[in-house]
C-alpha cells in the first residue's frame, strides 16, 4: 500500500469516528426533552403525547403516595363568612341590634371579632376582596354599619332598610364573588401559567405539591372545600347554587366546574399544562355563567313574586337584594366580562345607594335586565327559561 492510499484510510476512519460520536438526543427545541448539546435527533418527546387518568374525586398523590392537595386557608374564609352570615341573621325577625365594629372586625380578622371557630391571625376575608379594592372593601364595611344602626322595629322578617335593601343578602352574596370567585379566577387561575411545575414546594414539611397545583387546588378550595363535590352533603356558597337544579340541569353548572377543576389538576400533575390551561378557559366561562344565571333566576323569582300577589313587601325586597348581589358580582366572574346594556350597568353602579326597591322597579324593567344579562352571558331562550 502506497503512503498516499494509507493517509487516505486513515482520514476515512477518523471521519467515520467522529460520525459515529455524535450525541444522540431531542434537537427539536418545541420537545419537552429538547437537548441544546445533542448532535443527532432521536426521542423526542412532546407534552400532546402525555396521557393521564382524572379521576372521579379531588384526589391527587405524588409518585410515593404522599396527598399533594391543600387548600385549608380557604376553607377558614368560608368558614368565616358562614359565622358573619349567622351574625347577621339574628336580626331577622327579631328586635336584635346588631354591632357594626364586630361585622367590620370579622370581615378583617382582627380586633374583637368573636369567632366560635378558630382562624389563623393571617386569614381573612376584607384583603381578598376584589382583589383588595379599598373601594369594593369600603362598599362592604358600608352596608356592615348600616345593618348595625338600622332600627329593629322596623324590622319585617328580614332587617332591610327603608328602600327595601337587605344587608344580609348584599354581604353574603357579594363577598360569595368579590372574594371567592374573585381570588378564583383573577388570582389564582388568571397566573396560574406563570407558576413553577418542576419541583414541591417543601417536602421536608409535607408540602408535596408545586406550587402550580398548590395554586390550582387554591381555586378549587373557593369552590368547595369538598373531595367527592357534587356528590356530596352539607354545601355552602358556590357549591350549594351550583347544585341547584335550575343550575345544574340548564347550565350543568356544578358537573362542568368540578369536571373541569379534577381534568386540569390531573393534566398539570402530568406535565400537560396545555390541556390545565383548556380547563381553566372552561372554568372561567362557567363562573361567568353560574353568576350571571343566578342574577337571572333571582331577577325571576321577583316577577314571579310580584304577580302572584301573595308575597309580602319584605319577600319580594329579599329576592331583588339576592338578584342585586348577584348582578355585582357578575365583573367578579372573570378578568374580562362581558358588558351588559346600559340599565344593568346603571344598577350595578347605584347598588350602593339604591332607591327604588321600595315602589320596585316594573316587571318590564326587570325582564329588560334578564334580556340583557342573558345576551351578555349568551344564555339561550331555553336557558333562560330553565333558570
Amino acid at each position: 500500500m502506497n503512503k498516499l492510499n494509507f493517509k487516505l484510510l486513515i482520514s476515512f476512519a477518523l471521519v467515520a469516528t467522529v460520525m459515529s460520536c455524535k450525541k444522540k438526543g431531542c434537537t427539536d427545541p418545541l420537545a419537552l426533552n429538547y437537548d441544546s448539546s445533542a448532535d443527532k435527533n432521536e426521542g423526542c418527546e412532546y407534552e400532546s403525547d402525555i396521557t393521564y387518568t382524572v379521576p372521579s374525586t379531588y384526589t391527587f398523590t405524588d409518585a410515593s403516595g404522599n396527598n399533594t392537595v391543600s387548600y385549608g386557608g380557604q376553607t377558614q374564609r368560608m368558614n368565616m363568612l358562614s359565622e358573619i352570615v349567622s351574625y347577621l341573621k339574628t336580626a331577622n325577625n327579631s328586635t336584635a341590634v346588631l354591632d357594626g365594629q364586630k361585622l367590620k372586625d370579622m370581615y378583617s380578622n382582627s380586633g374583637t371579632p368573636g369567632w366560635t371557630g378558630t382562624y389563623d391571625a393571617s386569614k381573612q376575608l376584607k384583603s381578598k376582596t376584589a382583589m383588595d379594592s379599598p373601594s369594593i372593601q369600603a362598599l362592604f364595611e358600608g352596608w356592615m354599619d348600616a345593618a348595625a344602626a338600622a332600627t329593629p322595629s322596623s324590622n319585617n322578617q328580614y332587617l332591610q332598610d327603608s328602600n327595601g335593601l337587605e344587608w344580609t343578602q348584599m354581604i353574603e352574596k357579594g363577598l360569595m364573588s368579590a372574594c371567592f370567585v374573585s381570588q378564583l379566577s383573577q388570582n389564582y387561575l388568571e397566573n396560574i401559567a406563570n407558576d413553577d411545575n418542576t419541583v414541591a414546594v417543601d417536602a421536608s414539611a409535607g408540602k408535596h405539591y408545586t406550587l402550580m397545583e398548590h395554586h390550582w387546588d387554591e381555586a378549587y378550595g373557593y369552590f368547595t372545600e369538598f373531595t367527592a363535590f357534587p356528590d356530596t352533603a352539607d354545601i355552602r356558597f358556590w357549591g350549594k347554587y351550583a347544585t341547584q337544579a335550575y343550575l345544574e340541569n340548564t347550565l350543568g353548572t356544578a358537573t362542568d366546574i368540578t369536571t373541569a377543576f379534577r381534568t386540569g389538576r390531573a393534566a398539570l400533575s402530568a406535565g400537560n399544562i396545555t390541556h390545565a390551561l383548556e380547563q381553566k378557559a372552561i372554568i372561567f366561562e362557567e363562573l361567568r355563567d353560574m353568576v350571571a344565571g343566578m342574577a337571572i333566576h333571582y331577577l325571576k323569582d321577583v316577577i314571579s313574586k310580584k304577580n302572584a300577589g301573595t308575597s309580602t313587601q319584605a319577600k319580594i325586597n329579599h329576592s331583588l337584594s339576592e338578584a342585586l348581589a348577584f348582578i355585582m358580582g357578575i365583573q367578579f366572574a372573570t378578568t374580562s366580562p362581558d358588558t351588559p346594556s346600559a340599565n344593568v350597568v346603571d344598577l350595578n353602579t347605584n347598588i350602593g345607594n339604591f332607591t327604588s326597591l321600595a315602589t320596585l322597579p316594573s316587571n318590564v324593567s326587570l325582564q329588560e335586565m334578564i334580556d340583557d344579562i342573558a345576551a351578555a352571558a349568551g344564555f339561550s331562550a331555553t336557558e333562560v327559561a330553565g333558570l
